[in-house]
């Protein structure tokens, strides 16, 4: 599986778990990033533990994913604006 297919498997996770955070996690910033991304691991770990297979550097995966929660949560700060105006 490449690299591109593998990231857009991800990234459904990775907006799932800024949602979760948004709803359930006090806090600001970089502890709700971190709460996320500690999601973003939990589940891969477990897609891991069922396929019996080490699908990506968790190091990397991690550094990957910040910056995407990041453009997710700018993103979602956009829409939120333009739904006000």
């Amino acid at each position: 599986m490449g690299f591109l297919q593998i990231g857009l498997k991800l990234l459904p996770y990775i907006v799932e778990a800024v949602n979760w955070v948004e709803k359930f996690i006090k806090g600001k910033g970089s502890d709700k990033q971190d709460s996320a991304i500690k999601l973003v691991i939990s589940m891969l770990g477990i897609a891991e533990s069922a396929t019996e297979k080490d699908l990506l550097d968790d190091s990397k995966v991690e550094i990957a994913a910040r910056k995407v929660i990041d453009a997710v949560v700018a993103l979602q700060n956009v829409i939120s604006e333009r739904e006000k105006t």
